[in-house]
């Protein structure tokens, strides 16, 4: 692990932090917040809150996709910040559209085309969820590691499955253009995928368990996990040369 902590030890979190904002799911996500700016100030909250709750319930079903992540948080954002295009015709999300709306969503996804059925019956059981999640979005910002496990027990997932990790982070992803910046926990893990294992494989020395070799990593350049992923994706390239 020394050899990667050592082509990463000159980053910090706040070069972490202009990384993410390059990412383009978290412009695909501002043009959303944008949007949610135009309104009326009397309607801001209200689709704020709803929106927020879009953003987790398709984090929920962002998996297996047809494309690359990128292009379908682009497409999702397009989709949902242009009123018009938005089901059903003429408004933009109510709350008892909401499930209806993001499944209407997915069956016409270019980039989100796998195993729809599964998908549609994650999302269902979210319907339960979003009353308990009204309004709370501030609350549960700033504790981000009730917010996961939360997910975790709805959607009978590990903790640090990756799709529940993931989730986490677009929800910061989203609810940072509304409020001041706050960190990633240090305990949430970072989303396990083929990139990070295969730095695990090049880097890993005496480190047989990989979740704790990035516990590690994230320790001695005092990244937390989630922050440090994006570095990683980043600089893969030339990382794994």
């Amino acid at each position: 692990m020394q050899e990667l902590y050592s082509k990463l030890k000159k980053y910090n979190l706040d070069d972490a932090i202009r990384i993410e904002e390059t990412d383009r799911q978290f412009i695909a996500l501002k043009k959303v917040s944008n949007l949610i700016q135009s309104f009326p100030f009397d309607k801001r909250k209200e689709k704020t809150n709803l929106y927020i709750f879009l953003v987790i319930a398709n984090s929920l079903v962002c998996y297996q996709l047809s494309w690359k992540g990128e292009d379908y948080w682009e497409e999702f954002g397009e989709y949902f910040s242009n009123p018009p295009l938005t089901p059903p015709s003429k408004k933009v999300l109510q709350n008892k559209d909401l499930i209806n709306d993001l499944i209407v969503f997915l069956k016409q996804s270019k980039y989100n085309k796998r195993f729809i059925n599964i998908k549609t019956k994650r999302l269902e059981k979210l319907r339960t969820f979003l009353e308990h999640f009204n309004w709370k979005w501030e609350y549960y910002y700033n504790n981000m590691i009730e917010l996961r496990d939360k997910l975790s027990e709805l959607m009978n997932q590990k903790k640090d499955a990756k799709t529940i990790t993931f989730t986490i982070k677009i929800y910061s992803y989203f609810v940072r253009n509304f409020y001041d910046f706050v960190e990633y926990p240090k305990e949430i893990l970072i989303p396990i995928d083929s990139r990070l294992t295969n730095l695990f494989e090049k880097y890993k020395w005496n480190y047989t368990d990989i979740k704790k070799f990035y516990k590690d990593l994230s320790n001695k350049l005092n990244i937390p996990m989630l922050h440090l992923d994006w570095i990683v994706w980043t600089l893969y390239d030339d990382l794994i040369k």
